[in-house]
């Protein structure tokens, strides 16, 4: 055999087993979410011998998905456009002006990544609360996006360096302002940019428990990963309904994922080269 077919089926090996790696684990749970609790423990890792579709009705109920999930849309969809655009205004300021502290505040938006939630979460709740906004929607959203900037700004302003300066240069000579050259020549060539930055942050925002389980406690306001939570007991847990309720709560996220897909990776590996 040629050292490329051995390579290339090398590879194909290497993809098959990653993608086992992941689709084993969601194959387990769709499968679990159609299991009774006593066919849970009577096999766990098999087929139900009775196929519960009831479970999905209970859940929907019973986590008051109805509610939870417009809860989590409305947060994860307010908090990924406002933090996205104002990554790209940040990263726009920090890629284009010749400043000598640019580095340094790149650096510092970056470094956002390394401080864990539960070391600020206390002083959130406090400032919350002064604002008058605890348990309120925008209780999640102004973490969230504060939160988001760092990913997006990680993201965009290398993109945002190696676009052609030629365009906002001739955008200029026209009259246009920083503002028109960035609505009208800088956005529209960060889509892709743009599409990862929502995919990495709407993933987490959407999927994030313990700030909505901190700062927003009524149930009006409670997101899914909370409502979930509530089939965990101190002396029973139900697995069919939490399984359910996973798959239904995943399935908006993958449907996203899958639509911008091309985007995402075309924004991942955009600034990778430039020449």
């Amino acid at each position: 055999m040629k050292p490329r077919k051995v390579e290339a089926a090398a590879r194909h090996f290497l993809l098959c087993a990653a993608s086992l790696v992941v689709l084993v684990p969601i194959a387990y749970v769709v499968i679990a979410s159609f299991k009774t609790l006593p066919d849970f423990f009577a096999n766990p890792y098999g087929f139900p011998e009775e196929w519960a579709w009831q479970n999905y009705v209970e859940a929907w109920k019973q986590a008051r998905i109805a509610t939870t999930l417009t809860n989590s849309v409305i947060v994860t969809a307010a908090s990924v456009l406002a933090s996205t655009f104002l990554a790209a205004l940040i990263g726009y300021g920090l890629a284009r002006k010749d400043k000598p502290l640019a580095l340094a505040l790149y650096t510092l938006f970056i470094s956002g990544m390394l401080v864990p939630v539960q070391m600020i979460v206390l002083p959130l709740f406090v400032v919350l609360r002064e604002l008058g906004v605890l348990g309120t929607h925008l209780a999640l959203i102004l973490p969230y996006t504060a939160l988001g900037l760092p990913m997006g700004v990680l993201i965009l302003t290398p993109l945002i360096a190696t676009l052609p300066r030629d365009l906002a240069d001739a955008a200029r000579i026209d009259g246009a302002g920083e503002w028109q050259i960035f609505r009208r020549v800088v956005l529209p060539m960060l889509r892709p940019g743009l599409a990862s930055v929502m995919i990495l942050n709407g993933v987490w925002m959407w999927n994030e428990f313990f700030i909505p389980l901190v700062l927003a406690f009524r149930p009006s306001t409670q997101t899914l990963p909370v409502g979930i939570m509530s089939f965990v007991g101190t002396y029973s847990t139900e697995w069919g309904l939490i399984f359910a309720s996973v798959v239904m709560a995943t399935a908006p996220a993958v449907i996203a994922y899958v639509a911008m897909s091309r985007q995402f990776v075309a924004g991942l590996t955009a600034g990778a080269v430039k020449g």
